[in-house]
């Protein structure tokens, strides 16, 4: 694993510069309510039993066996892990591994009871494949040695975010139209709004915004210890694709059960067969 001074510079250095943009600092922290508000966009892919919920098997994480609860932070993160190309799952356990989409304030609503009661049982999330190469490059960007980004980005999820922190508003007709800081586990959709941004403004152009990458975890510490005035702002769009999955499986779940009205952060049985099953962040 990689020492945790690494990480924590990745994270300073990146939040550093999105300060700029921020309203100034109060002492008030975001609450606990708050934070699992920004953390329920945030889509991913969970291991499921038959009826939709948590399922442990065996896996090998940090170099050790362990029951885990495993995750993924996109289909292609899911599909290396049931093809046994990440945390070493036992090969009896892979033909009937199934996958869940869920967001993580779920994921980690479902675990904490779970991991209250087996210590030794673990959670571990897999990073998206086709953005390691990209997340290094960045991370070694962010000062960090290049053989130290190459590990954290092939280990850990990142939350990319545009750094100064530019402020966009929500035009699509949801009713809010605050402005905040678009940050995304997609690296290609906070790029996108940094290369528009550049564009339409010269203003902007001028203070050459980029994009950072972050490890999840001390996203989420940094989220939770700041003032509230610094990270407010900052909001997690959720994964465009996973986001279609959901509706897919949605759709599909109602059609069969069209009396039943599906509870948005449940996760409804999963179905034999398929990859994927049908569950709600």
């Amino acid at each position: 694993m990689p020492s945790p001074r690494f990480q924590r510079a990745a994270l300073l250095l990146a939040m550093a510069a999105l300060a700029p943009a921020l309203m100034p600092w109060s002492a008030r922290a975001l609450t606990d309510n708050e934070v699992e508000a920004k953390l329920d966009s945030v889509l991913m892919l969970m291991s499921v039993d038959q009826k939709g919920q948590p399922r442990a098997v065996t896996a090998t994480i940090n170099g050790q066996s362990v029951q885990a609860y495993l995750a993924a932070m996109s289909i292609a993160a899911a599909e290396e892990i049931q093809a046994g190309k990440r945390f070493a799952v036992a090969k009896e356990e892979l033909p009937s591994l199934r996958f869940a989409p869920v967001s993580l304030s779920r994921f980690n609503q479902l675990l904490a009871p779970l991991l209250q009661k087996q210590p030794k049982e673990v959670g571990a999330i897999a990073p998206d494949p086709g953005q390691i190469d990209r997340t290094a490059l960045l991370l070694k960007d962010q000062n960090i040695p290049e053989d130290k980004a190459r590990l954290i980005a092939g280990q850990q999820p990142m939350v990319f975010c545009p750094v100064p922190g530019l402020l966009v508003t929500n035009n699509k007709g949801s009713g809010d139209n605050k402005p905040f800081i678009p940050c995304a586990t997609d690296l290609t959709v906070v790029d996108a709004i940094v290369q528009r941004g550049i564009k339409e403004s010269p203003k902007l152009a001028e203070a050459k915004p980029k994009v950072v990458a972050i490890p999840l975890n001390n996203f989420i510490t940094y989220l939770r210890q700041e003032p509230a005035a610094r990270v407010g702002q900052l909001r997690i769009l959720p994964d465009s694709r996973l986001a279609k999955l959901v509706v897919e499986l949605n759709t599909k779940a109602k059609a069969a059960t069209p009396t039943t009205r599906p509870n948005r952060r449940s996760a409804p049985a999963a179905q034999p067969g398929p990859k994927t099953a049908p569950a709600k962040p």
